[in-house]
């Protein structure tokens, strides 16, 4: 058996560059998509680091065929190049695991800049070293790959399965139970790509040995560590072609929600209309009998009481009809949505004790709005400036509207009291019905809700929306009426 592996040594190196690559492009097709979920927009990343490692791996194939008749120079610089793609590919399998796991941003941001530091200074200290005891080009390459391996491959592979795990509690929660068996096998196949992928690690001229070193363990198992990393890298495959179907299952959620909006849509149509020609014209028919009473009442305490009474008619026909309003009024578009908020935060601003600012950006390149977006979006903000002037006291609030063509974001951000006092306990009767409200009509547009610490002090809550771009990309940008930014105080 032996001997078979290592007379189709550069076969079985070839085949396991196909399914990286494989990988890499099943993923990289699904990277427009939109998306609400951390695990399918993180995708990218593993697809670059599955594109990446399979242009390594048949460079090992491909640079001694070049070695046959290229200048030296030329495979130096070849080699060169596979071990610095070799090094970034394991960076991005680093950032996949990072996204993996619910961190809070400042502390997403600090981690994603220690890894490029880490990256640099692994080419560094491998330069130094090989500058130092005169290693060749290929002995610095080993170097460097041992040593990415270490730092880069065994957190982000363990974060990856990790991570994985978790997405395997979430997504029965996203109504996708039948998927999440494919993410607990990528978090086993994370697993052992760890073992096999970090601590296994290439012969190098400091590497250790044993076990840990790619000659030992040929020596000790029989099997190339190649062949032991493609069975890894086809069962990764196979599992996240499966989960895939996310997007799928995406689609018929955000279907069926658009089905269900055109029901409410014609509901409130229909209630509308009822309280129109009903409730308001028997109210109304009620004030005209009361007017008559009053007219021919001789007591004027009683006529003064009756019209009392039919001032308060006035002001109940009055507030139904503007219900009605609200509830035929579309939302406008970003501009309408943009200039809706405006008002919100005009409102929220009237009180002293908050400094406001309001920016939105980005109406002219917004995609295809989800129904009553506008609606939900006003709500959540109601509800966060409602939290910050319950509970942060005298601050500043920041509210960010920003409209792209594949998302929304809605940023409300204050200075104030700060994260652990804010957050209602939601396990208590009678609290935290608002933070639920607002994750409910983030899930209705098909997105999210965060509520976290302010990295400024305070706390802020972030709302994105994923929005199908297709449209948005199509079709020319036309001026609003809302300029791209406004700013209130």
């Amino acid at each position: 058996m032996g001997t078979f592996f290592q007379q189709n040594d550069s076969l079985l190196v070839f085949v396991h560059g196909v399914v990286l690559f494989a990988l890499g492009f099943a993923l990289w097709l699904q990277r427009r998509r939109a998306t609400r979920l951390a695990l399918t927009s993180s995708l990218i990343w593993l697809a670059s680091f599955a594109f990446l490692s399979a242009l390594v791996v048949w460079g090992y194939v491909f640079i001694p065929i070049q070695a046959t008749y290229l200048a030296p120079e030329v495979i130096e610089a070849l080699v060169v190049i596979r071990a610095v793609l070799q090094t970034v590919a394991v960076v991005f399998l680093l950032q996949f695991g990072l996204r993996l796991v619910p961190w809070a941003r400042r502390h997403l941001a600090a981690l994603t800049v220690a890894s490029v530091a880490a990256w640099a200074a692994v080419i560094v200290i491998s330069t130094m070293v090989a500058a130092q005891e005169q290693w060749g080009v290929l002995e610095w390459e080993s170097t460097s790959a041992a040593l990415s391996r270490y730092v880069f491959v065994i957190p982000g592979a363990l974060l990856s399965a990790y991570g994985m795990w978790l997405q395997r509690e979430q997504l029965p929660r996203e109504g996708m139970s039948g998927i999440g068996a494919y993410a607990a096998v990528a978090a086993g196949a994370f697993l052992a790509y760890a073992i096999v992928g970090g601590f296994v690690v290439e012969p190098a001229p400091w590497a250790p040995g044993g076990i840990l070193n790619e000659a030992a363990w040929f020596d000790a198992t029989g099997f190339p560590l190649e062949v032991v990393r493609t069975l890894v890298a086809v069962v990764l495959l196979l599992a996240f072609i499966k989960l895939l179907d996310i997007f799928e299952v995406e689609i018929a959620q955000r279907e069926e929600g658009l089905d269900r909006a055109r029901l409410v849509a014609e509901e409130r149509a229909r209630f509308g209309r009822d309280l129109h020609d009903g409730t308001i014209q028997s109210i109304y028919a009620s004030g005209l009998h009361l007017e008559a009473i009053a007219l021919n009442t001789p007591d004027p305490e009683v006529r003064d009481e009756v019209r009392r009474v039919v001032g308060s008619l006035n002001a109940t026909i009055d507030g139904l009809r503007g219900y009605i309003r609200g509830l035929q009024a579309p939302d406008g578009g970003p501009a309408g949505i943009a200039s809706d908020l405006d008002r919100i935060v005009t409102d929220f601003a009237a009180d002293p004790s908050f400094e406001v600012a309001y920016r939105v950006s980005g109406i002219e390149a917004c995609g295809p709005l989800p129904d009553d977006a506008g609606q939900d979006l006003s709500h959540v903000l109601r509800e966060a400036l409602a939290n910050v002037a319950r509970h942060a006291g005298p601050c500043a609030v920041e509210v960010n509207l920003c409209f792209r063509a594949d998302e929304i974001n809605l940023l409300v951000a204050d200075t104030g009291r700060g994260f652990p006092d804010r957050i209602p306990d939601r396990s208590a009767e009678g609290h935290g019905n608002g933070v639920r409200n607002m994750e409910e009509r983030a899930r209705r547009l098909g997105g999210r809700v965060v509520i976290e610490p302010n990295p400024t002090g305070g706390t802020r809550v972030v709302l994105a929306v994923p929005l199908d771009d297709v449209e948005a990309t199509e079709m020319p940008a036309t001026r609003s009426g809302v300029p791209d930014e406004v700013i209130s105080t």
